[in-house]
């Protein structure tokens, strides 16, 4: 026997197994990291997206209702007509008053004194009362309708379907569009508070 035999064992020599990837393993681990990451990345992004979309509707609507009262506030008459105001007054006279739009061309609303004036108004890019731009709502638009047609009823009260008989009612729609597209409507009525003369039919 050698005298080495104790002291350098055969199994030292005897190759060991390693252990480890491969390359093929780290490429086909990196491919489906790199596809798990995207669609968290994308499901991230989607409910970034939906987490705004409240905010959004939540404007949409604020804006909505600061139209709506703006509208309402205003007197159902012109002012230069106002048979609650001004005795002896034509049927004439009065339709004038309640379809009164001759300050509707400007471009400040401090000075619509009846609703009416906000007929058929229409903004892309929203505006404060004084006419001034207001930046935060560039990609907003606004469209106000004021229907005061025989169609217009509250609890069963109508308005009269004769003609040259001023309305007692009318119906203010606002429909505020935002930044996406998406459409917000509020809708209000106001009546006159005045009683035609019984002679008039209306």
């Amino acid at each position: 026997m050698s005298r080495f035999s104790n002291s350098f064992p055969y199994n030292q020599y005897k190759p060991q197994k390693q252990s480890g990837v491969t390359l093929v393993e780290l490429i086909i681990a990196m491919v489906i990291i790199s596809i798990a990451a995207a669609a968290l990345l994308q499901t991230l992004g989607s409910q970034s997206v939906r987490n705004v979309d409240p905010m959004i509707q939540s404007q949409a609507q604020m804006l909505a209702r600061q139209y709506l009262e703006e509208v309402s506030s205003k007197s159902f008459f012109d002012g230069s007509a106002d048979p609650r105001l001004v005795a002896n007054l034509s049927r004439s006279d009065i339709n004038d008053s309640v379809e009164d739009q001759s300050r509707a061309g400007s471009p400040s609303r401090v000075g619509w004194d009846n609703i009416y004036e906000y007929h058929g108004y229409s903004q892309t890019g929203l505006r404060d009362v004084n006419g001034s731009a207001v930046a935060e709502f560039s990609n907003f638009s606004v469209a106000i309708q004021v229907d005061i047609s025989d169609s217009v009823s509250i609890n069963g009260n109508a308005n009269s379907s004769t003609a040259n008989c001023p309305a007692h009612f009318a119906l203010i729609s606002v429909t505020v569009t935002d930044a996406r597209g998406y459409e917000t409507s509020l809708s209000g009525y106001r009546a006159s508070y005045w009683q035609s003369p019984a002679s008039w039919g209306c």
